[in-house]
């Protein structure tokens, strides 16, 4: 969900429209999930009731978050693997795009919360309930101190599980991309894909009432950034990239097939930590997303891309990474200080109450990209990756080292 740069290869060299629509319509549904099919509450058997089964797999946006994630990072480091200042550079963006405004929140946390406890007005227990260590935040420990307790801690800050599962991710995969080329580099993307269904399965088998361990682990959570990563593979190279847009078959078959699995999580309400959906779950919910983003790349007159283009789901998707972090923050204030409980929606007013709370979250997250975020990424970026030889930012010689023989 930090992701916002888009490689050097010559095909990626511009920003990818339709990979700011997916990161658009990751965030869109995270939104639906945390707003209004969570805090919803609805009688058995209404129109309501039936409606929010639509939402019942909305949760996932942060799957798609990572397979986006590990496609752009995974090009990132494929396109300037041969550069001589690759560690420095890769680990000097990371940081300006993603610990100022983490950093920041982390600050503003307890300030603000500090202040509305002192007006002597509402509730804000559902904010801070069962935090983790405040260290543990800084160090983007948080999902190991989750997993030993068997909580996502405190509501405002429970979402950068995730986020710490990326910054452990991006701690490894330079080194894997640095030292392993071709054949060898494919084998432990496989293998990493391979592995975390496994891990999540042998988790739950070993430990069945922890059922946070196999949500929150980086190598449990690991099939769906490396399938970005094999994308990113896949589309740098010119014969698997040829392939990929010749075979319409391949997508006319595969697509309906993990439609239908889609359908049949939703309609066996396979939350998060349900077994079905951390054994097999996450990663046919993360093929599925893979496929969109293949499809949509590689597909770029397709009805889907032209959707995924549309101005407001890039813009949603430029603000996407302060919006996940904003998001249960503002609407737990709301909501406390409003009507001094929970977010939970049972009328006009509480859901009056949640739209508010919406649109204050994109207004903020919008002013801490153009004001904040931003001017720190480019500043980020005045450096650049550079070569002894011009010709090693050519990939094609180490791409088709994947290619079949």
């Amino acid at each position: 969900m930090t992701s916002a740069d888009t490689g050097s290869n010559s095909d990626f060299k511009k920003r990818i429209p339709e990979v700011d629509g997916l990161r658009g319509t990751a965030i869109g549904i995270v939104l639906i999930w945390h707003y209004f099919v969570v805090p919803t509450v609805a009688a058995p058997a209404t129109p309501l009731s039936y409606a929010l089964v639509l939402g019942r797999l909305t949760w996932s946006g942060v799957d798609l978050f990572f397979v986006l994630s590990g496609f752009l990072i995974g090009g990132i480091l494929l396109d300037a693997r041969n550069s001589t200042n690759y560690f420095k550079i890769f680990y000097t963006r990371r940081f300006f795009r993603i610990v100022p405004i983490y950093g920041a929140i982390l600050l503003l946390f307890p300030a603000l919360l500090f202040a509305v406890q002192r007006a002597n007005h509402g509730d804000f227990t559902w904010l801070t309930a069962h935090a983790m260590p405040w260290h543990s935040y800084w160090t983007f420990t948080q999902n190991f101190w989750m997993a030993h307790t068997v909580t996502l801690g405190a509501n405002a800050l429970g979402i950068t599980w995730s986020l710490a599962i990326e910054e452990q991710f991006y701690l490894t995969l330079p080194f894997v991309v640095r030292f392993f080329s071709g054949r060898r580099l494919l084998a432990c993307v496989l293998a990493g894909i391979c592995f975390a269904p496994l891990a999540r399965t042998a988790i739950r088998l070993l430990w069945p009432q922890n059922t946070i361990t196999a949500f929150v682990l980086m190598p449990c959570r690991a099939d769906a950034l490396l399938l970005g990563v094999l994308a990113a593979f896949l589309l740098r190279n010119d014969l698997w990239k040829s392939r990929i847009q010749r075979n319409n078959l391949f997508f006319a078959i595969l697509v309906p097939v993990l439609l239908l699995g889609i359908a049949f999580l939703t309609l066996k309400s396979a939350s998060a930590d349900s077994l079905l959906m951390q054994t097999i779950g996450h990663t046919w919910l993360a093929l599925f997303y893979v496929t969109v983003l293949v499809y949509s790349v590689s597909r770029t007159n397709s009805l889907l891309s032209r959707a995924l283009r549309l101005k407001w789901l890039g813009w949603l998707g430029g603000i996407a990474y302060g919006t996940y972090l904003l998001h249960q923050f503002v609407q737990g204030i709301l909501f406390g200080y409003i009507h001094a409980h929970e977010p939970r929606i049972m009328g006009g007013a509480t859901l009056l109450t949640g739209i508010v709370a919406l649109v204050l979250t994109l207004v903020v997250a919008r002013l801490s990209w153009l004001f904040f975020e931003h001017p720190l990424i480019r500043f980020g970026h005045r450096a650049s990756y550079s070569f002894e030889d011009p010709a090693a930012r050519d990939l094609s010689k180490s791409a088709s080292e994947l290619s079949p023989s």
